[in-house]
């Protein structure tokens, strides 16, 4: 589950994007979706690292 403050801010980062490939930004696309991409591993190591401490197996297949 996403709260609402995490879900409102991955909104924004993918509205950036769309508004940079709409003006052709090409880079601030990319930069955009690698600030994205950064937080959503930020989420995620956050979501695994309790189960991951008590062997408890993540329900999603997570590439190395």
């Amino acid at each position: 589950m996403i709260q609402g403050d995490s879900l409102s801010s991955i909104r924004d980062d993918v509205a950036g994007i769309v508004k940079a490939c709409d003006q052709g930004d090409v880079d601030e696309a990319r930069d955009e979706a690698a600030f994205l991409l950064s937080n959503l591993d930020e989420l995620l190591a956050h979501y695994t690292a309790a189960p991951k401490a008590h062997d408890i197996p993540i329900p999603f297949y997570q590439a190395p």
